[in-house]
């Protein structure tokens, strides 16, 4: 039964694809990292410095998977259906210059001269953790020690 839905869903893929018109090309990415499935307006960094964000809730696991996309609207990531789109943004990557012990509502200086200000309070010790600032639709993101944290602004 699990080798008929995965072949009807790769028939239907195939399909999708082959109805489009010929005036649109299908382009595709690859995803840079693991991919543990879609979760709805979180971005994935592509390896053209490109982001797919996904538009719905879909949980499967692929490394580096192929993403298929028409018009910048995504339609294949690996082998499933995924609705979503692909983006430009920018990712910068950087340290805390020194210890980090979380945010209290104060700030810190991070090596590439910038700063990151804490609006919230959360404990963490680590030395030097690493920083990742990500610019997506004019919308920041930012990753402590590859978590994902809120209530932090970066200046430069």
């Amino acid at each position: 039964m699990n080798r008929f839905k995965s072949l009807f869903r790769k028939f239907s893929i195939l399909v999708a694809l082959t109805s489009l018109s010929s005036t649109a090309l299908a382009d595709t990415f690859t995803i840079e990292d693991e991919f543990d499935g879609c979760e709805h307006g979180k971005a994935y960094p592509l390896t053209n410095g490109q982001f797919f964000v996904c538009e719905e809730y879909q949980y499967f696991y692929e490394y580096r998977p192929r993403v298929i996309a028409v018009d910048n609207k995504v339609i294949v990531v690996g082998n499933e259906e995924v609705s979503g789109r692909i983006v430009d943004g920018k990712i910068f990557t950087t340290q805390i210059d020194g210890e980090w012990e979380g945010c209290d509502f104060d700030s810190h200086k991070l090596m590439n001269g910038w700063v990151l200000q804490c609006n919230s309070y959360f404990y963490e010790y680590a030395y030097m953790p690493s920083v990742e600032i990500m610019i997506i639709e004019d919308t920041l993101t930012v990753k402590v020690n590859g978590q994902i944290r809120d209530g932090i602004n970066v200046f430069k």
